[in-house]
């Protein structure tokens, strides 16, 4: 898979504005949820909803509206979220309280670099794939599709800590047991 050409251009313009959330509060915020599933899964499950967890409501507006982006005012929107006027498609959402419940260990996030010095944070694949198993146990019995995205996050994942894994779906409520782990690299 790839992604579209404006959605690696706003990822680059949420990038440049992570970056100077980090260095106005010594702090990175963190993109969970669809958008970082999209982008550990090289884009084979899409999402136009970018959430996000940054602890300075007040930075995050200014590192915002450097890099581009508008508070969304848009009819059929939620207020309070933010939109590129470049690419109106796309939506993010401040997300309240600590990356997964301050349960995720913040050594293992990954840092992509976009072009240059600006970088995203996302969470480890362990803690995405307990997200999304997480989010699968309280979906429609119809929607399986967090369950494929997991399994997707655990075939791309260069290596993955069990213990650490198992430990995390269980904090979300998911099912391990949901997996196939013969996809594991060796």
């Amino acid at each position: 898979m790839s992604f579209p050409t404006d959605y690696v251009t706003l990822l680059e313009k949420l990038a440049e504005a992570f970056t100077r959330y980090e260095a106005e509060t010594g702090i990175s915020p963190i993109l969970v949820g669809g958008a970082a599933t999209a982008i550990l899964t090289a884009g084979a499950f899409m999402s136009g909803d970018f959430d996000i967890i940054a602890g300075n409501d007040a930075a995050f507006a200014r590192a915002m509206e450097a890099a581009g982006f508008t508070i969304d005012a848009r009819v059929g929107r939620l207020l309070g979220g933010y939109y590129h006027p470049d690419f109106p498609e796309y939506g993010v959402e401040l997300v309240s309280g600590p990356a997964f419940d301050g349960r995720a260990d913040w050594a293992r996030v990954l840092k992509p670099v976009f072009r240059g010095e600006n970088s995203l944070t996302l969470p480890a694949f362990e803690d995405i794939i307990a997200d999304r198993l997480g989010q699968h146990a309280v979906a429609s019995q119809s929607d399986d599709s967090r369950m494929q995205q997991a399994q997707m996050l655990l075939a791309m994942a260069k290596s993955v800590d069990m213990e650490y894994l198992k430990r995390r779906v269980n904090e979300e409520g998911g099912d391990l047991g949901l997996l196939d782990f013969s996809v594991l690299r060796e």
